[in-house]
Parts: C-alpha cells; sequence; structure tokens
C-alpha cells in the first residue's frame, strides 16, 4: 500500500517500503506517581491530545527515493509547524515535522545509493528516515 504526505494539492508519493519504527512505543495516557507528605502513594493520569511521534525509516539498502522529491521534502520541512497530511497504508494522520530539542535530532536523513559529486534530480537515495509528531489542531 502507498504512504504519500500532502500539503493543500500537492502530494509526494513516499517508498512503500518505510517502516513505522515507533508505532507500538507511544501510550495514549500519560500518568505520573508521587509520595505525599505521609508516603502515599499519588497517582495523577490523562489521555494525551496529540504530540505521538511517526518516524518512518529505511533499513540498510531500502527506502530509495529520488533527489527531486527528498529536495521537495527539505523545502516543506523548512516550514515551522505547517500541518500536512500523512496517508500511510490507509490510516491518516495530521503531522508536523518533527525537529526534536537537540541538533543532532533531525527530521530527514538519507544517504546517497552512489556518492555523485555532480547530483541530478533522478539520482536516489536510500536508508531514509522521517521524523514527525501528529498534530490535533486546538
Amino acid at each position: 500500500m502507498t504512504i504519500t504526505l500532502t500539503k493543500g494539492s500537492d502530494v509526494l508519493e513516499l517508498p512503500e517500503d518505510l517502516l513505522w519504527s515507533d508505532e507500538f512505543s507511544w501510550s495514549d495516557v500519560a500518568q505520573s506517581a508521587d509520595r505525599g507528605i505521609e508516603g502515599h502513594l499519588i497517582l495523577e493520569a490523562m489521555v494525551r491530545s496529540g504530540g505521538r511521534p511517526i518516524t518512518l525509516s529505511g533499513d540498510g539498502n531500502s527506502a530509495w527515493i529520488q533527489r527531486s522529491t527528498l529536495i521537495a521534502l527539505k523545502a516543506w520541512a523548512k516550514v515551522p509547524l505547517q500541518l500536512f497530511e500523512l496517508d500511510l497504508r490507509g490510516e491518516v494522520f495530521t503531522v508536523v515535522f518533527d525537529h526534536g530539542g537537540e541538533e543532532e535530532t533531525r527530521a530527514m536523513a538519507m544517504s546517497p545509493v552512489v556518492d555523485y559529486s555532480d547530483m541530478e534530480d533522478g539520482d536516489f537515495y536510500c536508508s531514509l528516515m522521517l521524523r514527525f509528531l501528529e498534530a490535533n489542531p486546538i
């Protein structure tokens, strides 16, 4: 099944072999535990609304993507808090690129299949990784 990222009427097709690596590591419930002054356990819990990480990644020699598509993705990622529609094999999410809080956290990562000194738009990259956060507009 296909994976697409949509902004308005513009649609980018993403490699079908991307894996959703953190699909089941998210919890819909946030919880904190503390001790009261008398030693009693105090629990607080709530249902989270948004913020679910969606990391799509290729492994090794998979998730091949053309340079022209990467250029478009990079341009889209430059716009802070831009909302996109991610159709992930029939399941649709509203997402933003996850730029993280650390310099080494990137919204996108990839490596060229062949290192050319004069890359062209039709050349391929592989091991693509895209990091998104599910966004629930208020």
